[in-house]
């Protein structure tokens, strides 16, 4: 055999063992890098504005346990969405939105139309609601009944807390602590099924102060149902006393503090109304936030005499 055929069989035996080399490491993994396409993000999830929800709320003359509401009946606004009665709706429950820039999330997925009715009655207000005349309804804290609260179409209702309306307390001179926290727990659970808002959940808030004693300021339409809640709790011994008022003023939080925030004047609660939702209307209600529907109601969640 000649040289040149010698190096033609090396080189063909070379070629057979790479081949054999590249075919045992190809199942690891090795050899040359697959392409392989990425999976495509998800397109993000956009949330369509509802053309239209009808919502229930409470009537101007409907009482609640907090404070009385003589405001007459005003234009609705959902965040800063505008609305005017519609000519044609003989009934005055249809508003239908005006073509004005939204400058916030709840103005921008308000409904263009929004038929808005005012129940004297909470109780006809729920039948409404259960019979499905409406999308959504407000309640004032503690409106909503036991059986709503229980029904699995309604259970656990949205909350939005009021611009307005804080419950407080006031201590005597000297003393500067707030309610014990047990206390105003069974308040708001037993009251106003836990529809009111802690302030600890606004903001940093002293610890819990000694025993008292509780009276109602009596201008409070649900003083007397109030105290008798409060008197349940022990009292042998105790020679605290705080009395509970309601004060119809805004909800500033934080280091803004309004004048009201005086020593001795401890805020307990911020209002929340219940909102409870049919099902088909959840995920627009809860997009455009509950906060927005509880300030549909009458007075804001705070009395206008």
């Amino acid at each position: 055999m000649t040289r040149r055929g010698c190096v033609r069989t090396d080189a063909v035996r070379v070629s057979a063992v790479a081949v054999l080399l590249l075919t045992a490491l190809a199942p690891a993994g090795c050899g040359r890098p697959r392409h392989e396409p990425e999976a495509a993000a998800p397109p993000p999830q956009a949330t369509a504005r509802v053309g239209t929800l009808r919502v229930g709320l409470p009537s101007p003359r409907r009482g609640n346990l907090l404070f009385a509401c003589e405001a007459p009946p005003v234009a609705p606004r959902i965040g800063s969405a505008v609305y005017a009665p519609d000519s044609l709706d003989p009934s005055g429950h249809r508003w239908l939105r005006l073509a004005e820039p939204a400058v916030d999330s709840s103005g921008a997925l308000a409904p263009d139309t929004l038929v808005v009715r005012t129940f004297e009655d909470a109780t006809d207000e729920e039948i409404a609601l259960e019979r499905g005349e409406l999308d959504a309804a407000v309640f004032w804290p503690g409106e909503l009944s036991a059986h709503m609260r229980s029904d699995a179409r309604f259970r656990d209702p949205e909350l939005g807390l009021c611009a307005r309306g804080v419950l407080a307390c006031i201590a005597a001179p000297g003393d500067t602590l707030g309610a014990p926290r047990a206390d105003m727990e069974v308040l708001n659970r037993e009251a106003f099924g836990g529809d009111l808002l802690p302030w600890s959940a606004l903001e940093p808030v002293a610890g819990d102060g000694p025993p008292a004693r509780y009276v109602v300021d009596p201008t409070v339409p649900g003083a007397k149902h109030l105290e008798r809640i409060l008197a349940r709790i022990p009292t042998v011994g105790v020679t605290r006393t705080l009395k509970l008022v309601y004060l119809d003023q805004p909800v500033a939080p934080g280091p803004t503090r309004a004048d009201w925030r005086t020593p001795g004047v401890t805020p307990l609660f911020a209002l929340r109304c219940a909102v409870p939702v049919s099902a088909g209307s959840r995920s627009g209600v809860r997009a455009i936030g509950a906060q927005a529907f509880a300030g549909l109601a009458p007075c804001a969640g705070g009395s206008r005499r």
